[in-house]
């Protein structure tokens, strides 16, 4: 169970979703308001819930898939702040920057369709590869998808648990 760190209160409170399929392929979404712009699913952790709970409603929202067509590989250590290149105001509040929760779920069924959701984050998703993600996502995620990389996709045992 993660706990919410007592950190700046400059930081929105956030989760971010690694869906990964046995062929180690990331599910991406072209971003609906961005296009050209590709992303993994995130998304605010609200008042009074945790990050699981946030993980379960996001996952949701942003793909359709619920907690039983995944299967949850592990939650990253740590939580992940970066900040975002001007800040933005979300539920009345200014913040600077986000502060992560990063969960990793293996997913083996076919793409979500973006045209059935409700949330128009994305336009559609892809099986792609972390190199082709690093090369079309803004680049204020780069190095907080790196590091979640780093730590999640090229561990050899990773799909053995």
């Amino acid at each position: 169970m993660s706990n919410l760190t007592s950190g700046d209160d400059d930081y929105r409170n956030n989760v971010g979703i690694v869906i990964i399929n046995t062929e180690r392929k990331i599910l991406a979404g072209e971003a609906f308001y961005y296009p050209g712009e590709w992303l993994m699913p995130q998304g605010g952790i609200a008042i009074g819930e945790t990050p699981e709970e946030a993980l379960e409603r996001e996952l949701l929202e942003e793909t359709g898939l619920t907690l039983s067509d995944v299967s949850i590989v592990r939650e990253y250590d740590e939580w992940i702040c970066y900040l975002f290149p001007k800040p933005q105001i979300k539920d009345g509040r200014m913040y600077v920057g986000q502060r992560q929760k990063w969960f990793l779920l293996l997913y083996n069924g076919p793409l979500p369709d973006a045209n059935s959701l409700l949330e128009k984050e994305f336009s559609s998703f892809s099986w792609v590869s972390s190199r082709w993600l690093l090369d079309r996502t803004p680049v204020f995620n780069v190095p907080v998808y790196k590091q979640v990389f780093r730590n999640f996709l090229f561990k050899p045992d990773l799909l053995r648990r």
